[in-house]
């Protein structure tokens, strides 16, 4: 699930013209244009919009008739900035009129009109506004503004400080939204090539169905679409790069501006229409609002051993590197050494260690984690070398970041390339790993949003890879290594932290004993 073919081709053919071609230009495609919005007002410097949102916003009980109170003023919070960035363009209209504008405003009021919709929908209590500030400025705080909304139709070009802004500005934990106002491609082209500027080590990757994108508020399964004038329903095109499972910048590649703001949807563009461009824009904001504190998690600097290993007989466990999103939790290793030695007093080795499947040195972990939130594919070498791990004695435990099904459909598959006569086998929770363990583990919590899809949760649901009738993998379809690292993921789901950490104790020690 890489970034689409013409993606690629039109990325090359761009990044080999000359940067002056890029000077103030002449456009072929006329400007989008509608109503100007509301004057915008400056945030206060001290509110944090988002904050009070939760992942599914309930109105909560209404008063009765017979009450005359009066209930409380929403909180006005500033939540979205719409950035303004690029240059001013031309175009010539059929009739000989030359018109100058603004690359930003493109759709000026579908900003305005997304947040005033999304306090109709949502009307959790809170009034939520939006403002517009040039990207280059300084001054973007993520824990008062945790969007930040950039469209457009037409390539640009970011420059050092906007490039520098937007580094911070994410890895801060924010958020930013692209749309191709009008599904142009030149845009979300422009979108891809800059990003690689900011992080140069991530690409865009669509997201899946399950993702809480399409269930923050409303479950967008399918978006009315017009292409060049033909209608018709899809799924919706959503793609992320991520900071650990959050989904720092997000873009859609069809455009939503148009919906937004009322106006005439252009023949010669691509568009989501009508009620589901609502449902989808109130549904980003939705989750945006929702990983503001995940955000400001992941945004910490995690205390890292610097020495050298533990000498002697100490427990070591690694984490599995390879070519997907293996290294979700940062921190990790640190929650299981310290949890591991202050509850059973296990002598560890804090020194945190990343190994490839395919490194010789795996043989020196008994035990590995392993977790990742989209599809990948392991390489044969790294099959064979698991394969040789395991056989020798060695033991994986993982688990879907997230929840998501596109890491479950990939693990499967992919051991399954590596242990083909072998099938995975649920655990009951009368297995000695959950009841004859360090801490006796029969029932546990799972996460608000696990519960929303199977509320009759309350057993740990792990799956077993037997050789020779000794566990070698343990995997669980549910997130557990987020709790584990007691991540404040309100989307992950998964079992909560406090039972994470018992079933991850239980896990070791079994292993150590066996």
């Amino acid at each position: 699930m890489n970034m689409p073919a013409y993606f690629r081709s039109t990325l090359v053919v761009l990044l080999a013209l000359p940067a002056s071609l890029f000077a103030q230009r002449e456009v072929q495609f006329p400007p989008a244009e509608g109503k100007p919005p509301p004057a915008a007002k400056a945030p206060p410097k001290t509110q944090t919009g988002g904050e009070e949102t939760d992942v599914i916003p309930d109105p909560g009980p209404t008063m009765r008739k017979t009450q005359e109170r009066t209930p409380p003023p929403p909180t006005t919070l500033t939540v979205m900035y719409k950035v303004e960035y690029g240059e001013k363009l031309k175009y010539t209209h059929p009739d000989g009129t030359v018109q100058v504008f603004e690359q930003w405003q493109s759709f000026p009021g579908d900003a305005s009109k997304l947040i005033i919709g999304t306090n109709e929908r949502l009307a959790d209590g809170n009034n939520y506004q939006y403002s517009t500030k040039p990207l280059a400025s300084p001054g973007f705080d993520p824990v008062d503004i945790p969007i930040l909304y950039m469209t457009g139709d037409y390539d640009f070009v970011l420059t050092p400080a906007e490039v520098e802004n937007l580094r911070k500005y994410l890895n801060g934990g924010g958020t930013i939204l692209f749309n191709a106002a009008r599904g142009l491609d030149e845009f979300s082209v422009a979108v891809a090539r800059e990003m690689r500027k900011i992080f140069p080590q991530k690409q865009f990757m669509r997201l899946p169905p399950d993702h809480p994108v399409f269930n923050a508020r409303y479950r967008v399964q399918q978006v009315m679409t017009m292409v060049n004038g033909v209608q018709f329903q899809q799924p919706p095109e959503v793609y992320s790069m991520d900071i650990g499972t959050r989904a720092a910048a997000i873009l859609v590649p069809t455009g939503l501006g148009a919906a937004w703001s009322g106006e005439k949807y252009h023949p010669s563009g691509k568009h989501i229409l009508g009620e589901t461009a609502w449902r989808l824009g109130v549904n980003l904001v939705a989750y945006v609002l929702g990983s503001t504190e995940y955000g400001r998690f992941l945004a910490q600097q995690f205390p890292s051993y610097e020495g050298q290993s533990h000498p002697g007989d100490v427990f070591r466990h690694a984490t599995v590197m390879y070519r997907g999103s293996w290294d979700l939790h940062p921190g990790l290793h640190n929650s299981i050494a310290i949890g591991l030695n202050d509850n059973t007093k296990i002598d560890v080795d804090y020194a945190p260690h990343r190994v490839a499947l395919d490194d010789p040195q795996l043989g020196n972990f008994p035990l590995i984690f392993m977790s990742g939130h989209y599809d990948f594919e392991l390489t044969p070498k790294e099959i064979e070398g698991l394969r040789r791990y395991l056989e020798h004695g060695g033991m994986l435990v993982a688990s879907a970041g997230g929840g998501l099904k596109a890491f479950d459909t990939a693990f499967r598959r992919e051991i399954k390339k590596a242990f083909g006569n072998n099938e995975f086998i649920k655990l009951p929770p009368t297995h000695p790993i959950f009841a004859a363990g360090w801490n006796a583990v029969e029932k546990v919590n799972y996460t608000p949003s696990a519960l929303r899809d199977d509320p009759a949760l309350e057993y740990p649901e792990f799956h077993c890879l037997f050789l020779d009738q000794r566990p070698a993998i343990l995997y669980t379809p549910f997130d557990f290594q987020s709790a584990l690292n007691r991540e404040s993921n309100a989307y992950a789901k998964g079992l909560d932290s406090t039972d994470a950490l018992r079933v991850a104790l239980n896990v070791i020690t079994y292993a150590l004993s066996h």
